[in-house]
């Protein structure tokens, strides 16, 4: 079990907001939380409660880690996200 929890969590690093360098776009820092709770958990699919979350400016906008762990299983999660308002036309 423990091989198929480490190959789970090596594949979601790799999609977005797996990692800051895989970040998931949103217009809005008001977005962030909602989209962050409505994830669920990789592992059994339960649902994540918000632990915390970090922000450092970048040239392309705000980018946020948000620290969650689910109710079902205690598994850990990290989501990022950058906030880049849409540029005016």
């Amino acid at each position: 079990m423990r091989k198929t929890v480490r190959e789970t969590e090596r594949a979601v690093a790799r999609l977005p907001g797996g990692d800051a360098d895989w970040p998931i776009e949103v217009a809005s820092a008001s977005v962030v939380e909602v989209r962050a709770r409505g994830t669920a958990c990789v592992q059994c699919g339960g649902t994540l409660d918000l632990r915390g979350d970090r922000a450092s400016s970048t040239p392309r906008g705000v980018l946020r880690q948000v620290d969650l762990v689910c109710r079902r299983c205690h598994a850990p999660r990290s989501l990022w996200f950058l906030v880049a308002p849409p540029l005016p036309s």
